[in-house]
């Protein structure tokens, strides 16, 4: 018995896609997706034969099946729209318009606007002397964010299981330390094993998460309710501090920081097509968190600058 080159197709396909079957949505699961890639493999993928042009999709790691898929993601959008169907999704992604081989432009752009303010640490190590608590709590926020925007920028551009995962996991890594940050400004750093204790603590959580995650199921609804709960006791916990501290004047920043980043958060639940097939909710929600970091660090400044004084008038005493 022989086996035809759309045979062979077939099993290539259903290989491939097998990871992504209970992740499938409507546009990829369509007769006129499955149909399109299947001819467009076949004509173009075979003996090495490329039908990408650019370099860029090459620095990008574009390959035929891929330059595939997004040719037929149009063609099916447009069958979708023909029928007066609504516009689907592929893959659990809404249909984004390619710039220079980014898969996502507007959040990728949106990505390295976040990253770039990080850079606002270097302010603040112009501003607050490293003797004063939290000064090297803050940096250590500033490298992590900087590593989860770089890996949010790589994801955005190019998706596939890795940079999906280090995306997700870099910015759990975000969120898991904001607590750490939380309770050292709560119980102060004074006594050293405390937080080193609570750092451990995390840093195993984080471990247990990231190995559930990569080596048993990549399980998006478990992702979803840890970064929940735990945002949450970061919300109520800052919150809290706020309203501890309301007689501070820099507070209100903090409390607008929290809040706005809670309520963009919004955005992800009215989830809607890409307007000019670029900006969805996602990126709109990346856009508005990129001024707020700047705000938050304007806090960050602040209150560093409220503990450096209170360590001033402290030597003061001492000398008097």
């Amino acid at each position: 018995m022989t086996i035809s080159t759309e045979d062979w197709f077939l099993f290539y396909l259903i290989i491939t896609t097998l990871p992504a079957l209970g992740e499938g949505s409507k546009g990829d699961q369509s007769f006129v997706f499955y149909n399109c890639n299947r001819t467009c493999f076949r004509e173009n993928c075979h003996n090495d034969l490329k039908i990408m042009e650019p370099s860029s999709l090459h620095l990008i790691k574009w390959n035929c099946k891929d330059e595939c898929h997004y040719q037929c993601m149009w063609t099916t959008v447009e069958a979708f729209q023909k029928d007066g169907t609504p516009i689907p999704q592929f893959f659990g992604k809404w249909p984004f318009i390619r710039l220079f081989g980014i898969q996502e432009p507007a959040s990728t752009f949106f990505s390295i606007l976040n990253g770039l303010s990080h850079l606002m640490i270097f302010r603040y190590r112009s501003l607050v002397r490293s003797t004063t608590p939290l000064y090297y709590v803050w940096h250590g926020m500033a490298l992590l964010a900087g590593n989860a925007w770089f890996w949010s920028t790589i994801f955005h551009s190019k998706d596939t299981v890795f940079t999906e995962m280090m995306d997700y996991f870099c910015a759990f890594s975000i969120i898991l330390y904001n607590v750490f940050i939380l309770c050292c400004r709560i119980f102060g750093t004074d006594i050293w094993w405390k937080p080193l204790c609570l750092g451990l603590l995390l840093l195993c959580l984080f471990v247990q998460h990231t190995f559930y995650m990569a080596l048993v199921k990549f399980d998006y609804g478990y992702n979803m309710q840890v970064n929940v709960v735990i945002g949450l006791i970061n919300l109520l916990g800052w919150l809290a501090w706020c309203l501890c501290n309301r007689k501070k004047t820099y507070i209100w920043k903090c409390v607008v920081s929290i809040l706005s980043i809670n309520l963009l958060l919004m955005l992800e639940v009215l989830d809607f097509p890409p307007l000019w097939w670029i900006f969805d909710a996602h990126s709109l929600w990346h856009a508005g968190t990129a001024p707020l970091a700047l705000l938050w660090y304007s806090f960050v400044i602040d209150d560093g600058l409220y503990l450096m004084s209170n360590i001033k008038d402290e030597e003061a005493k001492k000398t008097v």
